[in-house]
């Protein structure tokens, strides 16, 4: 009974950021749960590689050049995911970007890039999404903050400050939009082994260091977040709302 609580057959999503990374296990592991897929992003050579992949497993899916800073695009983005596959029920607002620097070296542009991407993007997308869910009367909504959302970091202001907007802004969606039946929670993940996370990880010294920090001793593999993707996407979650869930190793625990 319990595991027919994880099964998306029939359900659609829409993750952003998709073709690489975090945003391409939460993908992969969403379609293995049976759902067809919508697959946004900026590169579509890396999109096209994951579609392969979900399309053998059976899936409908579709893939949409998109740059969630741009309202335009966006609201593209989601009409041609629901012209293609009829409905979304799940959004996952996983596209985002870092600039690491000190504060008193960084620019303006690089400031209101890191948040048009990282927070203004997530708000642009859900309320794309809000019409669709709301007339289905159901929907679920996973939102990327970050450990560095909930804690300081340095020489990542504007990636703190994002990410810490996008948690916020979860409890507030979850809030408003219960009556519509649409569920908001978001992900905060630790340092895990991507693409972004890769000064860090070629950095001996410095991943010493901060695995001081991780209770377990050890970055996250990227496929360890597509369980929880599923998790708050399925009905195993139907009761939770508003929540911000680390998956950092316990580095939030200290």
């Amino acid at each position: 009974m319990a595991l027919k609580e994880f099964d998306l057959s029939g359900k659609v999503a829409l993750v952003t950021g998709a073709g690489q990374g975090l945003g391409e296990q939460m993908a992969l592991a969403l379609a293995e749960a049976g759902a067809d897929m919508a697959l946004a992003g900026r590169n579509m050579e890396k999109l096209d590689g994951v579609a392969k992949r979900i399309r053998k497993m059976g899936r409908r899916v579709v893939t949409i050049r998109a740059d969630v800073r741009r309202e335009s695009e966006v609201f593209r983005m989601v009409k041609r995911a629901f012209d293609v596959l009829k409905r979304i029920d799940i959004l996952v607002n996983n596209a985002g970007i870092m600039h690491r620097a000190s504060t008193a070296e960084s620019s303006l542009q690089s400031w209101n890039e890191t948040i048009a991407t990282n927070l203004t993007g997530p708000f642009l997308c859900m309320k794309a999404c809000f019409p669709i869910m709301a007339g289905q009367g159901s929907g679920t909504i996973i939102n990327l903050s970050s450990v560095a959302g909930l804690v300081g970091r340095p020489n990542a202001a504007a990636y703190c400050a994002s990410k810490a907007g996008v948690a916020n802004l979860t409890r507030a969606l979850a809030v408003e939009w219960a009556p519509f039946g649409i569920r908001v929670n978001a992900i905060a993940p630790g340092q895990f082994a991507t693409e972004m996370g890769a000064p860090l990880l070629n950095d001996k010294k410095a991943l010493r260091a901060y695995l001081k920090n991780i209770p377990l001793r050890r970055v996250g593999k990227p496929r360890e977040i597509g369980p929880l993707a599923v998790l708050l996407a399925s009905d195993a979650s139907a009761f939770i709302t508003g929540a911000i869930l680390p998956i950092d190793g316990g580095t939030t625990a200290y």
